[in-house]
């Protein structure tokens, strides 16, 4: 992290306060008018849209997020490869993190907010669904390749550290967190988990996540994997944050129960507000605040939370302080 953010998080850390990070970025970015692609979904945003991108940064910055997390989820080479735009990968990265450091310093110069690059293991989606397209599946080599141009991208504009979103296998994600770890930064892991009819939580699977009608007939289900185990692949790495994130909000309890069995160090929680049924601000801040009674450290959002629920969780999280 840089200079005086990274001693004022890292400080935070140290003694067990709350950091609030932001809500969703690619939901918010189509709320407010950014065109979303059917394959990259909203990487392209960055070059697209990049004023509705830094408004959605402006806005969490407003409404109390200690964190802000630039638009890289779907930024990767072989996601951008769906929209053509594989070559401009780096540039898009980059131009993420950019948008992100203007947004801080048009709203936020005055106290210490952080910048973090997210990277992922998504995949060009198939038009019109969320599975993977096969046409633009990178060999291992290539995958291995890409995410580290990703991580340097993200590295070499000046992000303050690397969020890894959605991490729920144990090859693909640690591909990625090895090139997360070679840039220096420190790394926060956020793992997906779902609540599995009669098993308890298992680690996140689109066929349990989704409805079939948002999947490709050809999408065939993997080998569910437990929950335990990606943990553990996961705590390899020496991440300086663990948690559970892009998970329901009646799955990130379960899960987080999970995670405090086997990690020790901080933790966060940011679920998804857009499940079936949508959670209402009130309600979020609700369950945000009771996991933060329980030790959860950083706080925030994913798919569907708006910048409402964020400034709903600080105004709550604020009085409870006070």
């Amino acid at each position: 992290m840089i200079g005086g953010v990274a001693m004022i998080l890292d400080e935070l850390l140290e003694n067990g306060e709350c950091i609030i990070m932001d809500g969703a970025i690619g939901t918010e970015i189509a709320r407010l008018g950014g065109d979303m692609h059917t394959s990259a979904w909203c990487g392209l945003a960055n070059k697209t849209h990049p004023d509705v991108v830094r408004q959605v940064h402006r806005a969490y910055l407003r409404a109390g997020a200690h964190v802000v997390t630039a638009n890289t989820f779907a930024t990767c080479r072989h996601v951008l490869a769906g929209a053509g735009l594989a070559d401009e990968a780096a540039s898009i990265t980059a131009r993420a993190v950019e948008l992100a450091r203007q947004a801080v310093v048009e709203e936020a110069c005055d106290r210490p907010v952080a910048v973090a690059g997210s990277m992922s293991n998504n995949y060009a989606w198939i038009p019109g669904t969320v599975s993977p397209d096969p046409r633009y599946f990178p060999t291992p080599e290539q995958q291995i390749t890409d995410y580290r141009e990703m991580a340097d991208a993200i590295a070499s504009a000046g992000a303050d550290f690397i969020v890894l979103e959605m991490m729920s296998d144990v090859t693909n994600a640690s591909l990625t967190a090895e090139a997360a770890v070679a840039t220096g930064l420190p790394v926060w892991i956020g793992i997906s988990c779902v609540l599995q009819p009669g098993r308890g939580v298992t680690a996140w699977d689109a066929h349990t996540a989704h409805p079939a009608e948002e999947l490709h007939p050809e999408h065939e289900p993997h080998a569910t994997l437990s929950l335990e185990e990606v943990i553990e692949a996961m705590i390899q790495f020496e991440p300086q944050v663990m948690g559970i994130m892009h998970s329901t909000v009646s799955a990130t309890g379960p899960g987080l129960d999970v995670l405090k069995r086997a990690w020790s160090g901080p933790i966060m929680a940011y679920p998804e507000t857009n499940g079936v049924p949508f959670i209402e601000p009130g309600e979020f801040s609700t369950r945000c605040s009771a996991w933060v009674n329980e030790g959860v450290q950083i706080i925030g959002g994913c798919c569907g939370t708006t910048i409402e629920h964020i400034r709903t969780l600080t105004k709550d999280l604020n009085r409870q302080a006070n």
